[in-house]
């Protein structure tokens, strides 16, 4: 049974490092937001300041609600909105693949895809 439950906790902790991996290009430039979590929306969160910070879903599956919340990203300037493109830490934490959004639209590299 000892050996069950070891295991289930090293597969846990190998699925959830698997989401997220250091930054490929340098995000220190980018702004920080940070604020505690009030909800949770399809796309991201909602801090308690009414920011809406906008989230892949690889980094969306960690956040939970009344977390202190830091990311790095593009800031709206005419919204209290965050696209974030990675979570502040030493170093940044990003998305480990490319986010494609899902669904082919014109433009997308599945939008002219030929699936058999």
């Amino acid at each position: 049974m000892k050996k069950l439950a070891f295991a289930s906790l090293v597969l846990a902790l190998s699925v959830s490092a698997a989401e997220a991996a250091p930054c490929v290009y340098d995000m220190t430039p980018l702004p920080v937001t940070q604020g505690i979590v009030s909800g949770i929306t399809p796309t991201g969160v909602k801090l308690r300041d009414g920011t809406t910070v906008i989230l892949p879903d690889e980094l969306l599956a960690g956040v939970r609600l009344n977390q202190k919340l830091a990311v790095r990203g593009l800031v709206s300037t005419t919204t209290h909105t965050v696209q974030a493109l990675a979570l502040e830490g030493n170093p940044p934490v990003c998305p480990s693949a490319p986010t494609i959004p899902r669904g082919p639209f014109a433009g997308s590299p599945a939008y002219d895809a030929i699936h058999p």
